[in-house]
């Protein structure tokens, strides 16, 4: 016999050892199932003059006795029946063995680019959309594999309250200090109820800045209703100058300028919490 031949038999018997694990490893991924995924819901996270912020939760699920990776994710949103918003995005999840993962899809439209794609959100109270996604996982052997999602429903179109300086009364006025009330009218637009939870302003009167602060009293305001925020405040004339004396002590109105922000929900998960920005200035009669 050869002296190869030993050595060739060696050679054959651990490539065969070796085969028989690949094709072992192969088993057991077919063997396995292959991952699921389903969009539990959408909550609103952001609110403002440009547009609104959603975020789709979704839970997948690896049900295999081995762990495997979620690399990335693609989607296509559909407003109306009409593709809107497309995108991919990374994700580089790791998914252990039986367990299940969420991972939050964060998505922005932009209220101008949603009006001028579709008219009929400018009276509507709600659009109704679909959400289309591919999962993208890396799988031990096999490699690639792309599972998809489908999820439709509904969410309200959120309109931004009006908000009005109803009156600016004062109440105490000397040398140095004055108390003055303001009461800032809000209006809900909205086919659902809002809930003010906190008010963050800087107030300026005749350009002076006047105080600012957090007031935490929550208002409620029905759908298509409004309510009046009152405003306290005491300023320090001394800071503030005699032109602003002058123009308390006078019947001729004061200019005003309100900025800040107001903290919001409303009854559904979908807009558990969201800041509307608070911008308003122009003139008003003194009480």
């Amino acid at each position: 016999m050869p002296r190869y031949v030993p050595l060739l038999i060696c050679c054959l018997l651990i490539g065969l050892v070796q085969g028989c694990s690949s094709l072992q490893q192969v088993g057991q991924v077919m063997e396995g199932r292959k991952p699921t995924a389903q969009v539990e819901g959408i909550r609103l996270t952001g609110l403002d003059f440009d547009g609104v912020d959603l975020v789709f939760d979704v839970d997948v699920h690896n049900p295999n006795a081995f762990s495997i990776d979620l690399a990335e994710f693609d989607y296509d949103l559909q407003l109306f029946e009409q593709s809107f918003l497309k995108g991919r995005q990374s994700a580089g999840v790791n998914l252990a063995a039986q367990t299940t993962n969420r991972i939050e899809v964060p998505l922005r439209l932009g209220f101008q680019q949603l009006l001028k794609s579709y008219r009929q959100l400018r009276k509507a109270d709600q659009a109704s959309y679909q959400l289309d996604m591919g999962l993208g996982f890396k799988m031990p052997v096999i490699g690639s594999l792309r599972i998809p999602v489908n999820f439709s429903g509904d969410f309200p179109v959120p309109k931004i309250p009006d908000f009005s300086i109803k009156s600016l009364a004062v109440k105490r006025l000397t040398l140095n200090e004055a108390e003055v009330l303001l009461q800032l009218g809000v209006e809900n637009p909205n086919s659902f109820s809002l809930v003010l939870q906190q008010l963050d302003y800087n107030l300026k009167l005749n350009g002076a800045a006047i105080g600012k602060g957090l007031i935490r009293q929550p208002v409620d305001i029905e759908q298509g209703g409004n309510s009046v925020v009152s405003i306290p405040l005491t300023i320090d004339l001394a800071e503030a100058g005699k032109g602003l004396y002058s123009a308390l002590l006078g019947l001729s109105g004061i200019r005003y300028e309100l900025n800040g922000s107001i903290l919001a929900s409303g009854p559904r998960e979908l807009l558990k919490s969201f800041k509307i920005p608070l911008e308003k200035q122009g003139h008003i009669q003194l009480k």
